[in-house]
């Protein structure tokens, strides 16, 4: 008999662990290209592969160059610039995953920005191997050329087999990109604190009815506490940060889908279809069936 087994994981909240792509994309961009990203319930990981440019999150403002990768967490807003003299070309992957997640947390620490060490040449082909699931004529290509595919050239996700296929390409990808950068003797899983531990509960569970005596419990901790100690370390309460990755996502599902208000607001936890749409004009000063009709 041959086999192994994942001690890691073993006996272990897998859930903690998981990963799902949502969308992966390479741009090569003009000079002083810019682009907001608004608060979303997946993260992203964008990768510089050319150039250069700027990462501006909550106050700061970080120059980053060729071989650089930058993070933004889900739930966070952040805004980026490409170089007026040498712009960017970068990649990116957004993706599902528990906040707290231990991989992420070994790639990235408490940082946003990092100096990846697996070769930009490699980031870039397995970035074009997860698009080339639904785009053929990228397999055979090794870089990005934007005068060989100009424009925006987006692919859906229709098959629930390429699903499958990017996400282990994905997964594939990060294995490679950790081995470069953690040496396998540091990896150590820490006790995360409790606003992070919090916030991840929430990515998790966003689309069920959620109490924040529940988050609290689930923690060990007073909810009065779970309130102060996640306002000191987010800039909200628990129940601002649970309001707003809900209505993200209720605005991408009235975007781009035909699924009905009541639907919308059931799968983000409102057993109250009123109540979802209530909180959603208050949130963007608009009903979700005007919100749809002007977008």
């Amino acid at each position: 008999m041959i086999g192994n087994r994942d001690i890691f994981l073993d006996r272990t909240d897998v859930s903690k662990f998981s990963f799902q792509l949502n969308h992966c994309g390479i741009q090569d961009c003009t000079p002083g290209y810019s682009y907001h990203i608004d608060s979303r319930p997946y993260h992203l990981i964008h990768f510089v592969l050319e150039g250069n440019g700027f990462f501006e999150s909550g106050h700061r403002l970080i120059h980053i160059h060729a071989g650089q990768a930058f993070y933004i967490p889900a739930g966070v807003s952040a805004r980026y610039y490409a170089s007026l003299t040498d712009p960017w070309k970068y990649g990116w992957i957004g993706f599902y995953s528990n906040t707290a997640n231990p991989f992420l947390t070994f790639l990235f620490g408490d940082e946003n920005v990092i100096s990846f060490q697996m070769p930009v040449g490699e980031v870039e082909k397995s970035l074009l191997s997860i698009i080339s699931v639904t785009d053929s004529r990228i397999a055979d290509y090794s870089q990005y050329d934007k005068s060989v595919f100009p424009g925006e050239q987006f692919t859906n996700i229709l098959r629930l087999s390429d699903s499958l296929r990017v996400n282990s390409r994905m997964l594939d990808f990060f294995s490679v990109l950790l081995r470069f950068q953690i040496p396998e003797d540091s990896v150590n899983p820490r006790n995360d604190p409790p606003a992070l531990q919090a916030k991840a509960y929430l990515d998790a569970h966003f689309n069920e009815p959620v109490r924040m005596q529940d988050v609290a419990a689930s923690l060990n901790i007073h909810p009065n506490y779970l309130c102060a100690v996640f306002k000191k370390t987010y800039g909200q309460t628990p129940s601002d940060y649970l309001r707003s990755i809900r209505m993200a996502q209720a605005s991408m599902l009235l975007l781009l889908t035909d699924h009905s208000v009541s639907m919308i607001a059931g799968s983000l936890g409102y057993a109250n279809p009123f109540q979802f749409s209530a909180v959603f004009k208050s949130y963007y000063g608009l009903s979700p069936t005007a919100y749809r009709k002007k977008g």
